[in-house]
């Protein structure tokens, strides 16, 4: 095993990277970016730059305590909820019977295996049972309702209530899985079912359950499942692209059409529903890099053990006949194009996020794992190189957009930055 490293920034390389972020903001071409790297032992860099509200001077400038709708960067911190509970001993990743006992839901939802002649759904009981794995993996069968998949046609004549509704209910998770569970991957509500399931193991909500576990041992204290006044005050305003490309304000300042009051706010959505900056959300990530079991300094109470530290960083999907996972991972991710080399072999999907399984050129190192969310909020964890990261706009739109290669020119100046 290698030895641990706690990678500092070069003379010169802090001033480098500001530009990048200054210059990035100039061009008009996204709304307020965070750029922030730290080592497991401190922030190595930190800076932001942009207006609150894009096109609007009056409404000042982004700091440090600007809120962001982190969207499915809240993925990352279910899972890491999650992994706590399998290290209590009080569900386990691979058990069928945890899943049936604490999510019986999910053994009644069928699989649809298409349509007859006729237009009806052919709905069939899976032969997989689904686990904690494949939930956490997205290779539990489950799709987004609200994207293009076998599903949809099911969907116009059995419509169910989109997740950010107030009165959604666990059956918006709850239509027919599109494979059989461990055979593939999809991006899916699976990570909204493992938040379900900590509640239920845990006896506390998400909101208290992540203050209590998570956020508040770390000091994070930014991060809410509830739009309250102060991250009404506090927070960015959610952006897209017109027709001709240029960033616009989404009317409101709220993305995805998600609840505006905390009254509003139905389901905690483990896969999607935190407010949050993305200052806190660095220190989210730098305690996970003290969990590595090689860090001198490790704490006497760090988030996860070491097995589960390792567990993040061990690929899932299958490969071979009969699993398609990594190819439909590969599609999915690939039109960014932030890969070298990019190939399906080259990537997999982990109980935490995706794992690239070779080197990135002047960037990241083989085996480490990133995720984002929907508002272009990247972040990424390298334990090679002993580093962690986030690299985040605030803009909702589908890939490829040109944001992806800011993050690629970000990435690649810190890591020829690092001492």
């Amino acid at each position: 095993m290698s030895s641990f490293l706690l990678p500092t920034l070069k003379p010169g390389a802090r001033e480098k990277l500001d530009k990048l972020l200054v210059g990035t903001v100039e061009s008009r071409n996204f709304p307020a970016i965070s750029f922030g790297a730290t080592n497991a032992k401190e922030t190595i860099y930190f800076n932001q730059a942009g207006e609150v509200v894009f096109g609007d001077s009056s409404s000042g400038q982004v700091d440090e305590e600007s809120i962001t709708e982190i969207f499915s960067q809240t993925k990352f911190i279910t899972c890491l909820a999650a992994l706590q509970l399998v290290d209590k001993k009080l569900v386990s990743l691979d058990s069928e019977a945890d899943i049936e006992k604490h999510l019986p839901e999910i053994a009644k939802i069928p699989l649809l295996k298409g349509y007859d002649s006729d237009g009806k759904a052919i709905l069939e009981k899976p032969k997989n049972k689904v686990t904690l794995r494949m939930l956490m993996s997205h290779s539990a069968g489950f799709v987004y309702p609200r994207d293009d998949s076998i599903l949809t046609q099911y969907l116009k004549a059995n419509p169910v209530l989109d997740l950010f509704d107030p009165k959604a209910t666990v059956d918006a998770l709850s239509s027919p899985l599109i494979y059989e569970p461990g055979t593939s991957f999809r991006y899916s509500v699976s990570i909204d079912w493992v938040g379900i399931l900590v509640e239920r193991v845990s006896g506390l909500n998400l909101e208290s359950y992540f203050r209590q576990n998570i956020f508040d041992p770390v000091g994070a204290e930014s991060f809410t499942f509830y739009p309250t006044p102060e991250v009404q005050r506090r927070k960015i305003a959610a952006c897209e692209r017109d027709a001709q490309g240029k960033v616009q304000v989404i009317p409101g300042g709220f993305g995805m059409g998600r609840p505006q009051e905390p009254e509003q706010v139905g389901l905690l959505l483990g896969g999607a529903g935190l407010f949050g900056t993305q200052k806190d959300y660095l220190a989210v990530l730098r305690a996970v890099l003290r969990c590595d079991p090689r860090y001198p300094d490790r704490p006497s109470k760090p988030l996860i053990s070491p097995e589960s530290y390792a567990e993040m960083f061990k690929p899932c999907l299958p490969r071979g006949q009969g699993y398609t996972g990594c190819d439909v991972l590969f599609a999915m991710v690939n039109p960014s194009k932030y890969l070298d080399n990019p190939m399906p072999e080259n990537v997999n999907y982990s109980v935490a996020f995706l794992i690239n399984q070779e080197p990135l050129r002047g960037r990241r190192k083989a085996n480490s794992g990133c995720w984002s969310g929907a508002a272009k909020t990247q972040f990424w964890i390298d334990p090679e190189s002993g580093i962690a990261a986030i690299c985040g706009t605030h803009l909702l739109g589908p890939s490829p957009d040109p944001w992806f290669a800011t993050y690629t020119a970000y990435e690649t100046e810190l890591y020829a930055g690092l001492l």
